[in-house]
């Protein structure tokens, strides 16, 4: 079984080149297949030999019969609770309006209004959807299928997807987060040993709007062979499940206090090493596992 891996620390202490480290020596040396969703387009800089992914030759399913499909599309585009339940409503009694996204918007927009609110609630639904057509969004997309990255299988090298192309930030949380389920595993028959790294973690377990599809992977995943690194500046504001999920840790210079609160009791640090974190060089990090008996300071190389 995988464990997942949390790396922190704020703006310049090393988090993205540690990820980039385990990132090289899982792939090269145990031979696992490696993602990397690169959230600021840096992986390029930080690994030599890798597969380039530009997501707009690429692109992810919606609908694939999965009910977290809505939930996915509900977490980001904040979808109220009557638009969620008439597009799920549209989808099971009609799947041919799935034949691409303009024909679902369309379907949309000439749906009967049963009631009094059913005329606002299509509006604004189409509304919320429409972001998916406008400029070059419609090639990020497919209506339905069972898309996922399609060179995944074809190379030994770390797979970097360059989620930075994608300029407008709920689009890119969109596509990130449906190509994470279609490219993780969720039964036994698909395949293992796959490690993925999460940067930028808030924009898909944040406390504050999390993804919930994503957020429940985490306890589910590791039983088939998936493994997470989640990279993010800040361990305070992500759901509780990542403390919680996140066997090894590796914490580089903090500065916030709530961040250090957190790292102080999912540690059970003493306050000699606590009061060292603040001041840590780049590359400097705290190292926690099983495997260790309590906590170490290490030097990434």
């Amino acid at each position: 079984m995988y464990r997942h891996v949390l790396i922190t620390g704020t703006t310049g202490s090393g988090k993205s080149h540690t990820a980039a480290l385990i990132t090289k020596r899982a792939s090269e040396k145990l031979g696992l297949k490696v993602v990397v969703l690169d959230w600021h387009g840096e992986y390029t800089s930080l690994l030599q030999d890798y597969e380039y992914i530009d997501p707009y030759d690429n692109p992810v399913a919606l609908f694939t019969g999965d009910p977290d499909d809505i939930s996915v599309l509900s977490s980001i585009l904040d979808l109220t609770p009557p638009q969620e339940y008439l597009l799920e409503k549209i989808l099971r009694r009609n799947t041919n309006v799935v034949k691409s996204i303009n024909f679902l918007l369309d379907y949309i927009e000439s749906y009967p209004e049963e009631s009094n609110w059913m005329r606002e609630t299509k509006l604004s639904l189409h509304r919320r959807l429409s972001l998916l057509v406008r400029e070059n969004n419609s090639t990020l997309f497919e209506a339905r299928g069972k898309s996922d990255l399609k060179s995944l299988g074809l190379t030994s090298k770390p797979v970097i997807v360059d989620l930075a192309r994608i300029r407008d930030v709920s689009i890119r949380r969109l596509y990130a987060s449906f190509l994470l389920k279609r490219i993780a595993p969720s039964n036994p028959g698909r395949e293992k040993n796959l490690l993925v790294v999460l940067e930028e973690a808030y924009n898909y377990l944040s406390k504050i709007q999390p993804v919930k599809p994503i957020c429940e992977m985490l306890r589910e995943i590791r039983k088939f062979g998936v493994g997470l690194i989640i990279v993010s500046q800040s361990i305070s504001q992500l759901v509780d499940d990542v403390s919680m999920n996140t066997n090894t840790k590796i914490i580089h210079a903090v500065k916030s206090k709530q961040d250090l609160e957190v790292i102080e009791k999912s540690l059970y640090l003493d306050q000699d090493l606590v009061s060292v974190i603040p001041y840590m060089e780049p590359g400097e990090a705290v190292y926690s596992t099983p495997s260790l008996k309590k906590p170490v300071l290490i030097r990434i190389e």
